[in-house]
């Protein structure tokens, strides 16, 4: 690569230029006005000490100019002005800038003075420097006042100039002596004009000035009353948001709280069946509907933990009719006795679709309590199965219709917005439709309703059939487990779940004992099976399990997160969320044994 190597040696120069320009600007100046007259003053302080001395070489040394008593004058003159901007120059360095002005313009004038005294104001008009520059400089730095001052002084010196002249005219019997002082009116005319021009400028300069900071301030007022303007809205919005976050929060637990009345309300029911039961198969029914009851109630903490992501949906494969006749006997505990309940299924065969089993169910049962809530003392609701084909797929048709009053169009169009609800408060949550939306959409099904004021409602689920599940080869019954759960009841029922069932399990209720049983007898364990939730672990983090080379079953809800970093990490994790029936995790603990075995295999 070539270098230019005049602009090579240009560089040390403007590096230079650039360092002598920063040392002018950096001056303790506080006024803005004067820190930019700051530079030039002292400019020219400096170009005076340094021409000044090089003119008199000059003049002395090459010109050998005759040392004459005016000369004389001249030098003594160019010396105290030559001191008063070495004065004027320190002056400036430690931030007195006006005072340095009014030394250097002083000494200007005291030189003039000195000079029109000594050899009168004819021969001072060809250099009419000092009187011009007394004028710039009083104007811009020291002000209007001092500015005129200084032009009346001068014409008090260009007065005794004038007289000079003519009174040496006079000693020398000059027939004219009075010219001597015929240039008066004309300087006293130009420099007025000088003046005149120099006044205006600086008026202008310090209005303009002036202005701006009038206009700064008030622009610092309205700023500052802006950010108080945005303080205040922004606590009124804080607030705002804080009334509705509670208003939503109130809404919620209403909600919340009459979903899981009817739920106990259903247990209770059926706990008082029970307990008049004298027929077996009375007392079997009333505990399935006890168990049904107890699937919506978790169906119910699980749509919360859906809708506020700390849980995504679990699709599953399961035959949807087999669902649908679980559940009937709870869509018929919602009814009154007045209502009639139908529920048809015109499908022929066995038919599998993949969903959120509890979500689905869980909108079903929503549906159903709306139409209740819809209908009068009589009424009737019905629930149909049906094969459709929707955009070349074929798919099962879930229908639910009512007889009650309906909805106008604008409630129609809203059903399915978050928190819209038409109960009155602590009657819902608003978040059942709008569920039931999400959990069709996202496994590529979808819902539509029609209603009419006064006539019913009736709700369209369509979901498309997939292949049933592949068999899971079965493990041997004995699978050895360690069970890691904080809750006794809990953990006694698991494991006597797991021991009616053949397995061998060890039981703790804490991560550290549960890492020692692991180091001590992990070659002969096979599944883990874990809450998330433990004393004296971080808030749903398993570190202890990060090398363990285990099959792990967690049965904490919202573990997702938690699931994924560990199958990341090359570990067979499943899910299981709470609450769960034991023979679900007997399940699961076996088909997690199957899959190792088959691994190794």
């Amino acid at each position: 690569m070539l270098t230019d190597p005049h602009q090579t040696s240009r560089r040390p120069f403007h590096e230079a230029l650039r360092g002598v320009v920063r040392w002018l600007r950096d001056v303790p100046v506080g006024d803005p006005v004067e820190r930019r007259h700051a530079p030039v003053l002292q400019f020219l302080m400096l170009f005076i000490l340094v021409t000044v001395p090089a003119n008199w070489c000059y003049h002395l040394a090459l010109v050998r100019t005759p040392m004459r008593r005016d000369v004389m004058v001249d030098v003594g003159v160019d010396v105290l002005v030559w001191g008063a901007a070495a004065l004027a120059l320190w002056l400036i360095r430690r931030g007195a800038l006006r005072r340095a002005t009014i030394v250097f313009t002083g000494a200007m004038l005291v030189s003039l003075t000195t000079m029109y005294l000594s050899i009168g104001l004819t021969r001072q008009l060809l250099d009419q420097t000092y009187p011009v520059l007394t004028i710039v400089l009083g104007g811009l730095v020291l002000g209007r006042r001092e500015l005129w001052t200084i032009y009346l002084l001068l014409m008090a010196m260009f007065c005794v100039g004038g007289l000079v002249d003519v009174v040496q005219l006079s000693e020398r019997a000059y027939p004219r002596p009075w010219i001597g002082a015929a240039n008066l009116p004309s300087l006293a005319i130009s420099y007025f004009a000088i003046t005149l021009v120099v006044d205006r400028c600086v008026a202008a300069l310090r209005g303009a000035l002036d202005e701006s900071r009038r206009l700064t301030r008030a622009l610092a007022a309205s700023n500052a009353t802006l950010r108080d303007e945005m303080a205040a809205r922004e606590r009124a919005q804080e607030n705002l948001l804080h009334a509705q976050k509670m208003e939503t929060v109130g809404r919620l637990a209403g909600g919340v709280a009459h979903d899981f009345n009817n739920v106990l309300a259903v247990i209770e029911g059926y706990a008082e069946q029970a307990r008049d039961a004298n027929e077996p198969e009375r007392l079997r029914e009333s505990v399935r509907g006890i168990a049904a009851a107890a699937q919506r109630g978790a169906a119910v903490s699980r749509k919360l933990l859906n809708f506020s992501r700390r849980e995504t949906i679990r699709p599953e494969v399961f035959d949807i009719r087999a669902a649908l006749r679980e559940i009937a006997p709870m869509l018929r505990q919602l009814f009154a006795d007045g209502h009639r309940v139908k529920i048809e299924d015109t499908l022929n065969a066995t038919t599998h679709v993949r969903i959120d089993r509890g979500q689905l169910e869980l909108s079903l049962l929503n549906i159903a309590a709306n139409a209740r809530d819809a209908m009068r003392a009589t009424g009737r609701f019905g629930v149909t199965l049906s094969t459709m084909r929707h955009a070349n797929s074929e798919g099962v048709l879930v229908e639910l219709h009512d007889d009650g009053e309906g909805m106008t169009e604008a409630t129609r169009q809203r059903i399915f917005e978050p928190y819209f609800t038409t109960k009155p408060a602590g009657s819902g949550t608003g978040l059942g439709l709008a569920v039931v939306r999400d959990t069709l959409t996202a496994v590529g099904g979808w819902v539509e309703v029609a209603s009419e004021r006064g006539v019913g409602t009736h709700f369209r689920l369509w979901l498309p059939v997939v292949a049933p599940p592949e068999p899971v080869p079965a493990a041997h019954a004995a699978v050895r487990v360690l069970l890691v759960e904080d809750d006794g009841d809990l953990r006694d029922l698991l494991l006597d779940a797991l021991d009616e069932a053949g397995c061998v399990a060890i039981a703790t209720d804490n991560a550290i004992d549960a890492r020692r049983i692991l180091c001590d007898a992990g070659d002969s364990l096979e599944v883990v099976v874990s809450d998330c939730h433990l004393p004296g672990t971080e808030h749903g983090r398993l570190a202890w399990l990060d090398d363990i080379d285990l099959p792990i079953v967690l049965i904490s809800a919202g573990v997702d997160t938690e699931a994924r970093r560990l199958h990341d990490a090359g570990r067979r994790v499943s899910c299981l969320p709470k609450p769960f029936a034991p023979t679900a995790l007997v399940e699961r603990v076996r088909r997690m044994a199957a899959m190792r075995q088959t691994s190794m295999t």
